[in-house]
């Protein structure tokens, strides 16, 4: 018996996410935004996609919405591929950094547009208006304007409107990033409240990495318009695969270092480094590392000598900056045991644990 290959689109609806990018490209002329992209997002999810300035996650996000066409690759969503497809028809609802509120239409009616647009019946579209202004808490102000509200309530009104059309997916690209620290606190905590609150599959395009960490159940971080890692919060923090997320995601140290014979050394200490060979940077986070004006009695640690250069008092810790071997190195240390500060000139040491030590290869 013969047995027919399956066809593509049923090779992309066997994907584990709910929202598969397969091979997801967008170029422009000699320049690739987007180099293939592959990843699942499971159903009732919020994925960040994390990265600096022209990495390519909001072109990702354009791209899913049906915004910017993409160069090659599948966006499928529920085993359904959706590449072709008009914005309109992808049941998706958007959330722009710019807010983009019509400023003549009062609330009511700006997050009743996309119902209108639907031709929802008018008694369904006034219920649920009424549900997705309570959800971001704003009952009471329907007939006030976008200029008469804060910034952070304009966002929710703009949550409101993209959530009212109840969308299968809610891509949101940048929407704290005109808001002051305190608003971004308490918008990016309401988001994540109601997207648990309604499972709904949320990408979530940011710089931020706090943003990413504190809310989201997976981070996606790219780099040049690649895909650089893929985890939980924890696993990008704690486990980095590349030494780009270990340095964006986070401060870090970089010290240079060599390795030969699976042990890379660094100022006269030497790391396991199993599969290096030659120039290698080995990264420790300014948080991991102790320092002391004495010789710590653990054994077990990693130590330097050194010298601080700067001490810098900023409330929760003591940012101090410290010279060892020819290098300076960024401690944080933490004021809640009240310790002195420890002043420039001070000889100290420093120790950090083994398992906080990255080793990376050194372009």
């Amino acid at each position: 018996m013969i047995r027919a290959e399956p066809s593509e689109m049923t090779r992309l609806a066997q994907g584990q996410g709910f929202l598969s990018l397969r091979g997801l490209t967008r170029r422009y002329d000699h320049f690739t935004a987007v180099d293939d992209l592959n990843l699942d997002v499971p159903k009732g999810e919020l994925v960040a996609f994390l990265g600096p300035s022209g990495c390519g996650k909001t072109t990702s996000l354009r791209m899913i919405a049906g915004l910017v066409p993409a160069t090659s690759g599948h966006i499928v969503v529920d085993g359904r591929d959706l590449t072709g497809v008009p914005p309109y028809r992808r049941d998706m609802g958007l959330v722009f950094q710019s807010y983009a509120l019509f400023p003549h239409m009062d609330i009511a009616r700006n997050v009743a547009f996309g119902l209108e647009m639907r031709k929802v019946p008018k008694a369904e579209a006034a219920a649920r208006v009424k549900e997705a202004i309570a959800m971001v808490r704003l009952a009471g102000r329907e007939h006030h304007r976008p200029a008469q509200l804060s910034g952070g309530q304009q966002q929710r009104v703009a949550l409101a409107r993209a959530l009212v059309v109840r969308p299968s997916i809610l891509l949101l690209d940048e929407p704290l990033s005109n808001l002051d620290a305190k608003l971004r606190d308490e918008m990016r905590t309401e988001i994540r409240d109601i997207q648990k609150r309604l499972g709904i599959t949320a990408i979530f395009v940011t710089h931020d990495q706090m943003e990413a960490l504190t809310i989201c159940d997976k981070v996606v971080v790219m780099n040049e318009g690649r895909l650089e890692q893929v985890g939980t919060p924890h696993e990008i923090y704690e486990h980095p695969k590349t030494a780009f997320v270990a340095g964006f995601v986070g401060r870090i140290n970089r010290l240079a270092g060599t390795a030969s014979g699976g042990t890379a050394t660094v100022a006269g200490i030497r790391v396991p480094a199993a599969g290096f060979s030659g120039p290698v940077d080995v990264m420790v986070r300014p948080h991991r590392i102790a320092i002391s004006a004495a010789p710590p009695a653990d054994e077990s640690r990693y130590r330097l000598s050194g010298t601080i250069a700067r001490a810098t008092f900023a409330g929760d810790i003591v940012e101090y900056e410290v010279e060892a071997s020819g290098m300076l190195l960024k401690i944080e240390a933490s004021t809640r045991g009240g310790e002195a500060e420890l002043a420039p000139g001070t000889p100290v040491i420093l120790t950090w644990r083994p398992e906080d030590t990255f080793v990376y290869a050194r372009p």
